[in-house]
């Protein structure tokens, strides 16, 4: 028999009211006693009834993750962030591709998809915020919208690139290469600028023929490294943006022949399983991936049910940590 929520008082040693206000995402209930909620719905397997619960509401207890591409690692990693906090709560999570189109977007904003929803968490496609004037609460992950004021987590990739930047400089690197995806969000700017700041900081002249400028996938990463690789004078070592150019410069390197931390150098942002597990492994920036979902998922359920006072910041940017591998040679 599916245990109630009279099992799951008794197990946390509160109130059925108490258990309804948490489940429900309401105040007045201490953070102690939500977690011994919490802990009690994992232990019984406890699974809200939210069809009955939407007929008496109104929401459906659904939220939709909107995202360009599964692909990418990073965006599995949030998508686990997101749920780890939903799904205790009593949420259900759905999960939309967008492939960076804006108008697969509106399908979710305005279309028959809207109303099965009570909110979202979006990586946008654009940057024009009045193009996102959601009518359902929305939290944007990852990037930043300019002139918006919406509810957002990021990271800070202008520090990421400076500490691979510094890496590589470290090691002797002056012939440095980037492979970025477009410069229309802050992921890419923001990267971009943390990549010739460092040059200047360091008196390293910014050179055009090392600034490759893609999309975010393995094919870039690909054939813009094979670019770098036929120039007169090529780079020494390659910063590949995210991690699937990274992928993708990587297996460019081993089909000629090259040993990365060896004949070049290669570092990337994510600690994706590939920088890991290939070898050499990959100096790259650690981003608070699962936590930026974590963090996204208690902002909006904070918003639907609220409590917006609960948030600390309306937009919070995490930091990243450069993990060092064996992909960086060292230039005598």
């Amino acid at each position: 028999m599916s245990a109630t929520i009279k099992d799951v008082a008794d197990y946390a040693q509160v109130a059925v009211s108490t258990v309804s206000r948490v489940i429900n995402n309401k105040d007045r209930v201490s953070q102690e006693t939500r977690d011994k909620v919490y802990e009690a719905i994992e232990a019984l397997g406890y699974v809200r009834n939210n069809l009955a619960a939407s007929m008496k509401t109104g929401a459906t207890h659904f939220i939709v993750i909107v995202v360009p591409d599964i692909r990418n690692e990073f965006y599995t990693s949030v998508i686990r962030g997101v749920e780890s906090v939903a799904s205790p709560r009593g949420y259900y999570t759905l999960v939309y591709t967008t492939n960076e189109l804006y108008e697969k977007e509106q399908t979710v904003f305005d279309g028959e998809f809207s109303h099965l929803v009570d909110g979202m968490i979006l990586v946008p496609a654009k940057t024009d915020y009045t193009l996102y004037q959601c009518t359902k609460p929305t939290v944007i992950i990852d990037r930043e919208i300019p002139g918006s004021d919406m509810y957002s987590v990021c990271v800070d990739n202008y520090k990421g690139a400076v500490l691979l930047m510094e890496e590589l400089i470290r090691f002797g690197h002056r012939k440095i290469a980037i492979i970025s995806g477009p410069l229309k969000f802050n992921i890419g700017i923001d990267r971009m600028n943390g990549y010739k700041d460092t040059l200047r900081r360091y008196h390293i002249p910014v050179r055009e023929e090392y600034i490759c400028v893609g999309e975010w996938f393995e094919e870039d990463g690909y054939h813009l490294t094979n670019q770098l690789l036929q120039l007169a004078d090529p780079p020494t070592a390659i910063l590949a943006a995210n991690n699937l150019t990274c992928i993708g410069s990587a297996e460019c390197l081993c089909d000629r022949g090259m040993v990365i931390g060896k004949d070049i150098s290669l570092v990337g942002f994510d600690d994706s399983v590939v920088a890991r597990y290939l070898y050499p492994g990959i100096t790259c920036i650690r981003r608070a991936t699962s936590e930026m979902g974590e963090i996204g998922a208690e902002m909006l359920l904070a918003i639907l049910n609220d409590r917006k006072g609960d948030i600390k910041k309306k937009k919070q940017i995490l930091d990243v940590e450069l993990i060092e591998r064996n992909s960086v040679a060292k230039i005598e």
